[in-house]
């Protein structure tokens, strides 16, 4: 069974990918999956830290969860199980957050739920409060086609 990647959440500050499948690995790409339609990449490198995981699988199922070719996490995923960071530990991973993320899942069939932050690189489109009835939500600034806009040439 290959491996799927699902992106089940994706705000302007939080993104949850499921990772599902068997023996083979999946990338989650900072600068592609984590966008949604009303923000884009600011220029700036994209930084996401990993807040939290739950995972399941069958016996002798693994899931390693790798960026920059530095493992971040390596789980024997067999039941289930859950590991949340920034609540109850009070801190996140930051190994790497620069990097894309791959996990791969070994043995028998198992799934991970990234919880993702995004801290950095991103922009809103929606700038209500700068632009005000001059922002257009499909771009980063102000209306270039109505009269009186900011932007406009």
């Amino acid at each position: 069974m290959a491996v799927t990647k699902t992106v089940l959440k994706k705000t302007h500050q939080e993104v949850v990918v499921k990772v599902a499948g068997t023996a083979a690995a999946a990338t989650i790409d900072l600068g592609v999956d984590l966008l949604p339609a009303g923000q884009s990449l600011d220029g700036a490198t994209q930084t996401v830290n990993l807040v939290g995981l739950q995972y399941c699988g069958l016996a002798t199922s693994t899931i390693t969860i790798t960026r920059n070719a530095v493992n971040i996490l390596t789980l024997g995923a067999e039941g289930e199980g859950a590991i949340e960071f920034a609540a109850g530990a009070g801190f996140v991973d930051t190994i790497e957050n620069t990097e894309d993320i791959v996990v791969t899942i070994g043995g028998a069939e198992a799934q991970a739920y990234l919880i993702l932050r995004k801290v950095g690189g991103y922009v809103t489109k929606v700038e209500n409060a700068t632009y005000g009835s001059y922002d257009d939500e499909t771009r980063v600034g102000a209306s270039t086609t109505v009269s009186g806009s900011p932007d406009k040439v």
